[in-house]
């Protein structure tokens, strides 16, 4: 081994190591102090009830977090992506071939072969922006998109999703249009521009494909399972 590489290994690897724990260090000191306070993490998602791959995300990660002390802030929209987007048909049709990908990997088959419109499901990301977030919540999202994307096909009707909604909180569901709106904003202002989009931590991550990072990036800071 020449000296030049010798140097290289013992000088610049341990910088890259202290640099890689630096930028990490905020985030775990920020997960130390919410634990040392009696609270809890928490996992933003950005994701569309039409959205195959927002249906994945919400089912996969609901099971990741189990056990973990980390609020699940499921926030649902409707209207995103790029405006006037010249090939968001193709995009739509493309997502039911990724989402029968995405819903092998965890033992679930895509029952739609159609794209879902947003408009028909907007009634459902107005219950959830109006309820308070919490198991009952994450119940009924999971539940929600394993039945519109993997339990079922064509018309999507209200009344059935309503008696769901009933099981997991006991009484009917209210809608605020207005919260879904604010969380279109919302996810605009902060970077992305499409679903399923995660955050926690202070980093955001494509959550259809990258919930295994999610539960590693959880695990250094500190959400470790029980």
């Amino acid at each position: 081994m020449s000296k030049l590489r010798e140097r290289a290994e013992r000088e610049i690897g341990p910088r890259v190591i202290v640099a890689a724990s630096t930028i990490t260090a905020p985030a775990r000191a920020a997960a130390a102090a919410r634990r040392a306070t009696g609270r809890s993490g928490r996992l933003e998602l950005y994701f569309g009830f039409d959205d195959p791959a927002s249906a994945f995300a919400v089912i996969d990660l609901e099971q990741r977090l189990q056990g973990r002390k980390v609020i699940f802030d499921l926030l649902p929209v409707v209207e995103r992506g790029i405006k006037d987007d010249p090939a968001l048909e193709r995009k739509r049709i493309y997502g039911i071939t990724d989402g029968r990908r995405l819903g092998r990997r965890i033992g679930l088959t895509l029952s739609r072969s159609e794209p879902i419109d947003p408009q028909q499901t907007a009634f459902l990301a107005g219950w959830v922006a109006a309820a308070p977030r919490g198991a009952a919540l994450t119940r009924f999202c999971a539940a929600a998109c394993r039945r519109l994307w993997f339990e079922s096909d064509g018309p999507i009707e209200a009344e059935r999703y309503e008696e769901l909604w009933r099981e997991c909180f006991g009484s009917a569901p209210t809608a605020d249009q207005a919260a879904v709106r604010a969380n279109e904003k919302q996810m605009t202002r902060r970077g992305p521009y499409e679903t399923p989009a995660a955050s926690i931590g202070g980093r955001w991550f494509f959550a259809q494909d990258r919930s295994a990072q999610i539960a590693d990036w959880l695990d250094q800071l500190g959400w470790t399972v029980k």
